[in-house]
């Protein structure tokens, strides 16, 4: 199987902790910064994140993700660049219902302050959206099996067989 995809779209220290992070998974990630790469680099994509707030790359990178196979689609940025790309992709032929599959502000709500966290808080609706989970929270509160699709005594705790 092939490592999952990630194009990122614009730069900066959250984009640079998003690959960082998404290497760490094996993932394939891939930093762009234009339209242009953007349509060039979409094709096999699973997942997309718009973290540029250029208005010549945002709209068109995120009309260009919601006609892809992308299965996550996040945009970071406040509630009023979330309107103002919306507005852009109304006012360019998207319907509502697409412009509002994309997860805007993207990742869960961890309270993430710095650039790496939120990268992790990224990653982290990537990853529960991947494995379709309507409402990640912690572990503890969930009732039931750690790794619910693992026949019981068959998953392992990473670094379980390291010496330490």
């Amino acid at each position: 199987m092939s490592p999952h995809q990630l194009l990122i779209v614009g730069s900066g220290d959250v984009a640079v902790a998003l690959e960082s992070i998404s290497v760490a998974l094996g993932w394939d990630p891939v930093i762009v910064t234009s339209y242009d790469d953007v349509t060039s680099r979409l094709p096999g994509t699973e997942s997309i994140v718009v973290l540029s707030h250029d208005e010549d790359v945002d709209g068109p990178a995120l009309a260009a993700a919601l006609r892809s196979e992308a299965s996550y689609i996040g945009a970071m940025g406040s509630r009023r660049t979330q309107a103002r790309r919306r507005d852009w992709l109304l006012d360019n032929g998207v319907s509502g219902e697409l412009a509002d599959s994309i997860r805007g502000p993207a990742g869960l709500d961890i309270g993430a302050v710095t650039p790496a966290e939120i990268a992790v808080a990224i990653v982290a609706e990537i990853v529960a959206v991947r494995r379709d989970t309507v409402a990640a929270g912690s572990i503890s509160d969930r009732s039931g099996p750690i790794h619910p699709n693992a026949a019981p005594g068959t998953s392992e705790c990473p670094g379980e067989n390291v010496t330490r």
